[in-house]
Formats: C-alpha cells, sequence, structure tokens
C-alpha cells in the first residue's frame, strides 16, 4: 500500500497519501505487546500437532545488529557498489547496504548478501559497531494456535507478451513504476518524467488488461480487478499536476463497480479519453511510440503517436503464496491462489482447520477488499483463541495394538492430521475430517472411523435391506455431506425420485471399501450409487477408488453397471434426481440381462 503512493476516495473523488494512512498502522503494530514482526524470514515448515502448528521459521541473516544500528545512513554513503532498487521497481539504483525506504521497519539498514563484495568499508564507518559481516541465520520455532496467509501478489512478466514493447521501450512502464515515478520517495521526487528523456510527456497511453483476460497462451484468464480503477487514479492525477497531458486509456470493459463509478464519471469529466479496444502492436517511430488499436466501438483503426505506455499488468501469485501453500498443504485454485473453503460462507477459511487466507494471496481484490478479509480472518482468529473450535466427533482413531509404525496413513492423509509422536502414530482431532482415506491404506486395519466404524456400516446397509421383498428393486446411495443436502433438498421440493433408492449418509466415498460394497450384494443390494462433493484434496483418490470397485467387482462376477459414481453439488439437487433415475434404469437393465443369462444356463442344464 505504501509503495503505491497514493490511493483514490471514490467518497472525496481526490487521490490520499498512502503512507498517511498506513504509517500510524506500522508504529501501532510496533508497539503492541502482542504483535511480534519478523523480517528477513520465510516459513520453512509446518507440523499439525493437536490442534496448534508447530513452525519453523528461517530468518536470513541481515548483517546489521538490529539493536546497534541507528539508521544514520553513513554505511550506504561508502559503500561503492550500486544495485537496482526493487522498491523504485528499478527505475534507479540503491547501495549494497540498504533501507527500502525511509519509513520501513525495523529502522535499520540490511545488507544485500548478493551484491556485496565484502570489503568491509561499511564495518569501518560504523561508529556503533553495528556491521556484523559473519552474522549467521537462525531456524525460529514457533508453536501457534492458527495461521493467517497473506503472502500477496506480484505482478504479470510482460516480457510474455512481446506485442507492448516492455524492457524494449524505456518509455513503455508498468501502472506500479507510474506509481514510483510519482512517489515523493520515487526516483523523480514525484515528477512525472519519461524514463528515456527526463521530459514531461505530453500524450500517456494507458493500456488494460495487459496480461489479464487473455485466452492466449502464458496468459491470465481472470480479470485482475482493480486495474481500471488504478488507471483512472493515475489519470486523474496526472491530470491535476498536469493539465496540459493528455490522456488515453486503451480498455476491454471499464469495470468501476459500486461507488467507483463515480469517480470513474470524474475522470471522464477531466477529459480523459477512453478507446474501447485491447492495441495489437506498439512500436516506435520518428522517436516516439506508436500505439496500433482498433477502435471497436467505432470500427477504426488507430495509430496513436505518445511519448509514454502505462500497461496495466495482471496480478498473479507470489511465490511466497505458492510456497505457503506448499508448506502448509491448502489447497489452490486453478489459478494457482489459495482456496477458500466456501467463497459465501466461509470465504477467508482454507481446507485446513486453523488456517485462514486475506488479499490477494487470496485472488485479486482492491485494498478496501483486502482490509476487510483481513479484518474477518484476524476475527476467525480470535474465535479460536479466545472460544476454541467445535468440531466434529467423526474422526480417525488408531488402535496402537494392531499399528506396525509402517507410516502409510501419514503419507496418505492430505490434510496432515496423522503424525508419528513418541514412537506412536497419532491423530490430530482439529485436523482430521474423518475423510477415511487412512483406512483404505492400513493393511493390519489399525484405523477406525469414530461414528463410522466397520460394524456400524454394515449395521446401516442390513438396516436398509432387511424388508427387501422378493422381486423388489433396492439400491444403496452412499452419499457424504453434501450430497445428503441435496438429497434433502429433493424431498424438500417434491421431486419424484425411484422407491428403490435408500441413502445412507458417510464422510466421504473414500471411508468405504470393497467389502462393504460386496457385503451390500450379498445381503441384496441391487445397485451401489456412490456421490461425493468433488473436493480438490480428496477427489483424485475418489476417481481411482472408483476405479478399483469396479475391478473388484469384475473379479467377482458382478456387473460394474451396477455401480454409479457422481459428483454433488447442493444447489444442483435436481440433477441428483435424475441420476437416481437414471441408475435405477440401467440396474433394472443389469438385472435382466442377469436374468437372461441365468435362465439360458438353467435352460441348458435341463
Amino acid at each position: 500500500m505504501i509503495k503505491i503512493g497514493k490511493v483514490f476516495s471514490p467518497e472525496k473523488l481526490a487521490e490520499e497519501c498512502a503512507l498517511c494512512l498506513f504509517n500510524p498502522l506500522i508504529n501501532e503494530a510496533l508497539e503492541h505487546k502482542n504483535i511480534h514482526i519478523i523480517t528477513e524470514a520465510e516459513l520453512k515448515s509446518a507440523i499439525r500437532k493437536a490442534g496448534n502448528f508447530n513452525l519453523l521459521i528461517e530468518k536470513h541473516p541481515r548483517y546489521v545488529k538490529e539493536d546497534k544500528c541507528t539508521a544514520c545512513g553513513n554505511c550506504a554513503e561508502v559503500c561503492p557498489v550500486d544495485v537496482p532498487n526493487e522498491w523504485n521497481e528499478n527505475l534507479m539504483m540503491r547501495k549494497a547496504i540498504y533501507k527500502p525506504f525511509p519509513q520501513s521497519v525495523p529502522d535499520v539498514y540490511t545488507i544485500d548478501e548478493k551484491h556485496c563484495i565484502k570489503c568491509g568499508k561499511c564495518e569501518k564507518t560504523c561508529n556503533m559497531n553495528a556491521i556484523d559481516l559473519e552474522m549467521k541465520g537462525e531456524i525460529l520455532p514457533l508453536d501457534v494456535g492458527s495461521v493467517v496467509i497473506a503472502t500477496g501478489h506480484k505482478g504479470f512478466d510482460l516480457k510474455k507478451r512481446p506485442e507492448y514493447g516492455y524492457a524494449r521501450y524505456d518509455d513503455v512502464i508498468t501502472q506500479m513504476e507510474l506509481a514510483r515515478i510519482m512517489g515523493v520517495n520515487g526516483p523523480t521526487n514525484g515528477k512525472l518524467l519519461t524514463p528515456s528523456k527526463g521530459e514531461i510527456p505530453r500524450r500517456v497511453v494507458m493500456v488494460q488488461c495487459a496480461g489479464s483476460r487473455d485466452e492466449k497462451p502464458g496468459g491470465k484468464r481472470y480479470c485482475s480487478k482493480i486495474c481500471c480503477m488504478v488507471a483512472l487514479k493515475h489519470a486523474n492525477f496526472i491530470k491535476r499536476y498536469y493539465p496540459d497531458t493528455e490522456i488515453i486509456i486503451c480498455y476491454t470493459d471499464m469495470r468501476t463497480p459500486g461507488m467507483y463509478e463515480n469517480y470513474f464519471r470524474y475522470g471522464q469529466s477531466k477529459e480523459i479519453k477512453l478507446i474501447r479496444g485491447r492495441p495489437g502492436d506498439i512500436a516506435r517511430k520518428n522517436g516516439n511510440l506508436i500505439v496500433r488499436v482498433e477502435d471497436t466501438l467505432l470500427g477504426e483503426q488507430l495509430e496513436i503517436e505518445t511519448d509514454m505506455v502505462v500497461l496495466s499488468e495482471a496480478m498473479e501469485p507470489s511465490e511466497g503464496t505458492l510456497q505457503a501453500a506448499e508448506t502448509l498443504n491448502v489447497g489452490l485454485t486453478e489459478d494457482l491462489f489459495i482456496k477458500e473453503k466456501h467463497s459465501k460462507i466461509k470465504p477467508v477459511n482454507t481446507d485446513v482447520e486453523g488456517i485462514y487466507v486475506c488479499g490477494t494471496a487470496q485472488g485479486p481484490k482492491d485494498i478496501t477488499d483486502s482490509v476487510s478479509q483481513a479484518n474477518a480472518a484476524a476475527s476467525k482468529v480470535s474465535e479460536i483463541m479466545n472460544g476454541g473450535l467445535e468440531i466434529e466427533p467423526i474422526i480417525a482413531k488408531v488402535d496402537n495394538s494392531r499399528c506396525e509404525m509402517c507410516g502409510e496413513c501419514v503419507a496418505a492423509c492430505k490434510f496432515k492430521a496423522i503424525y508419528m509422536h513418541d514412537e506412536r502414530i497419532s491423530v490430530d482431532p482439529i485436523a482430521c475430517n474423518g475423510c477415511g482415506i487412512c483406512i483404505s491404506k492400513c493393511k493390519k486395519n489399525a484405523l477406525e472411523i469414530m461414528g463410522q466404524t466397520d460394524s456400524q456400516i454394515y449395521a446401516m446397509i442390513s438396516g436398509m435391506l432387511k424388508d427387501k421383498k422378493d422381486g423388489e428393486r433396492r439400491i444403496l446411495a452412499f452419499l457424504d455431506y453434501i450430497g445428503y443436502v441435496a438429497a434433502d433438498n429433493i424431498g424438500i421440493n417434491r421431486i419424484p425420485y425411484p422407491e428403490s433408492v435408500r441413502v445412507i449418509k458417510i464422510t466421504s466415498i473414500n471411508r468405504l471399501m470393497i467389502k462393504h460394497i460386496l457385503y451390500a450384494f450379498e445381503n441384496g443390494a441391487d445397485g451401489i450409487f456412490l456421490g461425493e462433493y468433488p473436493d480438490d484434496v480428496v477427489y483424485p483418490d475418489i476417481r481411482e477408488r472408483v476405479h478399483e470397485f469396479k475391478m473388484e467387482l469384475i473379479r467377482n462376477g458382478i456387473d460394474q453397471d451396477r455401480l454409479m459414481y457422481y459428483k454433488v453439488y447442493a444447489p444442483y439437487f435436481r440433477g441428483l434426481a435424475a441420476k437416481f433415475i437414471e441408475f435405477d434404469k440401467q440396474v433394472s437393465k443389469s438385472l435382466d440381462k442377469l436374468e437372461a443369462v441365468l435362465y439360458k444356463a438353467s435352460s441348458k442344464d435341463l
């Protein structure tokens, strides 16, 4: 937020100083007794035990003693090494010993290990003896009750779109680079100057959806959500201080939801020009840039001569986001952002209990939404820390008298709920969701799900089949929690489905074993229907498991058409009812086929 310099206020129709808004919050966090800020650090490992997380944090060496450095800056003055300044988007240089920006915390310098030449000049000039070129990193163990992933995003690599000329032409920049140019602590001290000539541009063309809403290979299909508003913010800001500079925004669709529509209209009143079309090529001609674009509203091909081009690049997951997801074993979306448990009712929960997500680690969003999500995540953490958690008792239990410590269940658990401790296999009751995949991997039958033991499953099967009459068809439908809700909705909405179907609620299809299915067929079941919500974490295992079931049925002389798997979604309960009808007909045909075979065989015997 501080890096972008200015934030827009739709109520005031103005831009506000981000540092002025954020710096008091930083100081408040520094002084808070319950907040401990660890910088130059990354998460290396996470183990879930008894509801808590045992984390290992690797703190990289700063080579500057935090308790001695006074941030006088003498060390940077004598440093002979110049390095591109990442904070200012590589538009200026910094030293190998540096502070990212004046208000960064902690208020001490750090040495860039990759570029430091170990000349020792900083060490000699430091009057506080704060430089330690031999400083080592350290591993910090942390035992915490919950984790919030707020690892942010990174900008799209525009070198993948050579038609825009980024990195080829100095005056083709990104919106973030423009923000740093116009920042008072930026490379030009807040003056709008072209990188190539250092002159105020007469015309600036902004290109929207650079890498986003892009179906081409390497592009991002999603909208990055903030780009339209960022372009308008910068356009309005330029118009306020450089009224003679012409601003043209080439857009796909201007998306300014809610109160931001007022800000959009305000920009139009400032004579910001809008062209609906995505430029196909940016080239240089006679010292200026040429933007070639089709105006899709007028149906005209345009060549716009300009001094500067600003690309609104897509947002994509940061490396920290991907690393956190792997270390904490949380699910990802198809675009590799952290996946929330449910977008409507659990928007900050991940699929691991006690781990939450906020901000752009979860997907593209603006500052307002990020702050709202951060507050929601903090509220969830507070609930755990102060009130505890309510969990379902249907979780895995280990019979250590049978367990041989092979570790198959530990490796199989997608939620890291099973772990070895003190030469025993233990189950974290909070992390376990009772999916039952561990049971399918255990060769010694040392695991069971409380509330859904083998004997209980057999009893449910027997109960559904005990009153079956001769000639009656009976199908057992094993449904997970979401599938069971869908089945409830079928009844509530009075949607007809075959009377042959009997529903049994289970935690997951992974809990079922082939012995349960064979038991059902041996005791009179005519068909087995398996329905489950296709959760990203366990769905691949379910598909494999259903395939194994069908192969085993064939080996036992049972038609595989008498078993069906269906992906169930709670809102699509009508589809579930239709599938029941389809499967009932399929089972009927299979039984007719079997009866014909048996009749033919008996006729031969006669």
